[in-house]
């Protein structure tokens, strides 16, 4: 079996994971799984979830362009296709590569905290990414509202929360609306 393996990490906190074989332990203990289920030993991955946690996949196969990738499932001979979030997509808008926008919100991400109103504003702007990606994959033209709502109200309700229970301005969690209707 040839295995091209595109991915070195893979953001798997999107996905569901039923049937996908894991291990969530050393990689040397992913690489004797690898062996004996005759995997090929490059094709050990490093993935997370959607709790952070940090375990071992077996990816098969790749599509950059879909973001794509096949992965080992628990029952030999069993492979499942998962897609990836937007931050993995090698893919590109008419305007720019989506990568390199991808790449810009990793920085952003990198310099400022999750607690600031940019950090908020990048982590949301990566998330309806994700779903523009996902329905440009799928074909769809339209994206759902309630959707963007999701994406926008999981990444500052927190921080509005926490604000309003402060009684404190807004200036003293990093943010800089006021509070008016």
């Amino acid at each position: 079996m040839s295995v091209v393996k595109i991915y070195d990490r893979l953001d798997l906190s999107r996905v569901r994971l039923d049937g996908v074989l894991r291990v969530a332990s050393r990689r040397a203990d992913a690489v004797q799984i690898a062996k004996e289920r005759r995997l090929p030993v490059q094709s050990v991955t490093r993935a997370h979830d959607r709790f952070g946690f940090w375990f071992y996949v077996f990816q098969l196969r790749g599509d950059p362009v879909w973001g794509t990738v096949t992965l080992a499932g628990e029952e030999p001979g069993f492979n499942n296709a998962v897609r990836l979030p937007v931050r993995q997509l090698q893919t590109g808008t008419q305007a720019m590569p989506l990568h390199e926008l991808v790449a810009l919100l990793a920085a952003v991400d990198e310099d400022y905290p999750a607690c600031t109103v940019t950090g908020h504003l990048a982590a949301a702007l990566t998330k309806i990414l994700d779903l523009w990606a996902d329905a440009r994959r799928n074909g769809r033209r339209e994206i759902d509202l309630r959707d963007l709502d999701r994406a926008v109200a999981s990444e500052f309700a927190p921080a509005v929360h926490a604000w309003r229970m402060n009684g404190a301005g807004p200036r003293a969690v990093g943010m800089a609306w006021d509070d008016t209707p």
